[in-house]
C-alpha cells in the first residue's frame, strides 16, 4: 500500500504534466487594415473565433471606419454569446453607415436575443424604412412582438414576410405557434405544414446546389 507522501507525489507529478495550450496571438501583418480584415475572415471559418476577434479589432483599430470589420466583429461576439459586445461593434456599424439596412436588422436581432424587445423593433423599423421588402426585418419584428405578447400584431408581421418572400419558411411557422396558443389548432396546423413543405423545397434546392442528394 502506497504512503500518503507517496500518494502526494503521484498526484504533483501527474499535474506537472499537464500542459496549458498556449494562447494563440495574432501575427504582425503590417499597417493595413484590408490585410487584418481578411485574415480574420479565415479565422472565422476554422472556428477561431478569438483569433478572428483579435484581427477585426486590429483592423478598426487602423480603420476606425471599416464599417465591415463591425459587421463580422458583431456577427462573431453574437455566435459566442457575447451579446452587449455584438451591440456595440453593431451600434458602430449602424452610425457609420446608416443607410445600411442590414446593420440595423444585425442590431435588432441582437437587442432580441439579449430581451430588450422595443429596442429591437425599434431597430428593424428603421431597416424597413430603408427597405421595405425586407422580409427578414417583418419576421424579426414577429418574434420581438411575440415575446410582448402581442400576438395579432406579431401575426400581422409574419404575414407580410410570408407576402414578400413566399419561400421563406419561418414566418409560417412562427404564425403557427401563435395560432396553438391561441386554440386554433386547424390553423396551426396548416401553417405547419406549410413550413415543412418550404422546408423540403429549401433542402432540395440547397442539395441541387451542392451536385444532388447524397445516397
Amino acid at each position: 500500500m502506497a504512503s500518503v507522501s507517496e500518494e502526494v507525489k503521484t498526484e504533483t507529478s501527474t499535474e506537472e504534466k499537464v500542459e496549458e495550450k498556449p494562447e494563440v496571438k495574432l501575427p504582425n501583418l503590417g499597417t493595413d487594415a484590408e490585410d487584418y480584415y481578411t485574415f480574420g475572415i479565415g479565422a472565422i471559418k476554422d472556428g477561431k473565433f478569438p483569433l478572428a476577434v483579435q484581427a477585426w479589432l486590429k483592423a478598426v483599430e487602423i480603420e476606425p471606419t471599416m464599417v465591415k470589420a463591425y459587421n463580422y466583429l458583431g456577427r462573431a461576439y453574437y455566435t459566442q454569446g457575447m451579446i452587449e459586445g455584438a451591440i456595440d461593434a453593431y451600434k458602430k456599424a449602424v452610425e457609420l453607415d446608416p443607410a445600411n439596412p442590414k446593420s440595423y436588422i444585425n442590431l435588432g436581432i441582437a437587442y432580441r436575443y439579449d430581451q430588450e424587445y422595443d429596442a429591437a423593433i425599434n431597430e428593424l423599423n428603421k431597416a424597413i424604412e430603408l427597405n421595405p421588402l425586407s422580409a427578414l426585418a417583418y419576421d424579426e419584428i414577429g418574434m420581438a412582438l411575440m415575446k410582448l405578447e402581442k400576438h395579432e400584431e406579431a401575426i400581422a408581421a409574419f404575414q407580410n414576410a410570408a407576402a414578400i418572400d413566399p419561400k421563406f419558411p419561418q414566418p409560417h411557422n412562427n404564425i403557427g405557434v401563435i395560432y396553438l396558443m391561441q386554440g386554433r389548432s386547424k390553423d396551426a396546423d396548416t401553417e405547419f405544414k406549410k413550413y415543412e413543405e418550404l422546408m423540403k423545397e429549401k433542402s432540395a434546392q440547397q442539395a441541387k446546389i451542392m451536385g444532388g442528394p447524397h445516397p
